[in-house]
């Protein structure tokens, strides 16, 4: 694991603890209590106390080994912060090499597809056979559905499904109940649409909409989970792809 992350900036400077000291007379009237401010002032306070043992903390919290620990504080430069203020360094350490370790999870993943020997390994029809309440003032009336109605979480969303139902070449679409969900390693993903096109072939897509596209560029828990989606479709042999409107279908 790269050390760099601790000294580029990533992590805040660790600085000694300050306390804030106001000074303030109370004056008891007939109106009520009143304060009036008459002194204050800022102390820093120098660190004295215990070392906690830095190497067992951060093991605890990431479960790297003391010498890949050894290793990152070393390179990182930024080991005399620990003695300025103990705790908030390890636990600012601990959080970025958490988010580090995430990433690499989040890159690295592979999915393998299962042979769909048993039942529960499969998406069965009937499952779409029990309706969820609709609120008609968030669904469409469409034509080329399961359902009558299509139910979206945004206007990005209805007008998708408004201009995919008009086209010919989509003989079915879905908006996927909640309860279709794809295991990540930060939890689980439920993509948007599952499509299915007619145009000299039969395409089965899986599309996710977004008023952009500029979001997957960004760390964050809803894009991993995207580019998760897309390795696990991928392992399927399923056109996935984020799209922001029908025409990218």
């Amino acid at each position: 694991m790269d050390s760099t992350f601790v000294a580029n900036g990533k992590m805040p400077k660790v600085e000694a603890a300050k306390v804030n000291f106001v000074t303030a007379e109370l004056a008891v009237t007939n109106a009520g209590v009143q304060a009036h401010t008459i002194g204050a002032k800022t102390e820093t306070v120098q660190y004295r106390g215990f070392l906690p043992d830095i190497l067992a903390y951060l093991q605890n919290e990431t479960e790297l080994t003391r010498s890949t620990l050894v290793r990152i504080l070393k390179e990182s430069s930024r080991l005399p912060e620990f003695f300025i203020n103990p705790q908030r360094f390890m636990d600012s350490v601990a959080a970025i090499l958490k988010s580090e370790l995430h990433q690499l999870i989040v890159d690295g993943i592979k999915y393998e597809r299962v042979p769909a020997s048993e039942p529960e390994f499969e998406w069965r029809q009937e499952l779409f056979k029990n309706e969820e309440l609709i609120n008609y003032l968030t669904a469409l009336q469409v034509d080329h559905s399961i359902y009558e109605y299509v139910v979206y979480d945004s206007q990005v969303e209805r007008e998708f499904a408004k201009k995919l139902d008009g086209r010919p070449d989509i003989k079915l679409f879905v908006k996927l109940p909640r309860w279709f969900e794809i295991d990540t390693p930060i939890g689980r993903y439920n993509p948007d649409w599952a499509i299915l096109k007619h145009n000299e072939g039969t395409l089965y897509l899986v599309r996710e909409t977004k008023s952009t596209k500029d979001f997957l560029k960004l760390r964050t828990t809803e894009g991993d989970k995207v580019r998760c989606g897309q390795k696990h479709f991928e392992a399927i042999g399923t056109s996935f792809a984020v799209v922001v409107s029908a025409d990218e279908v």
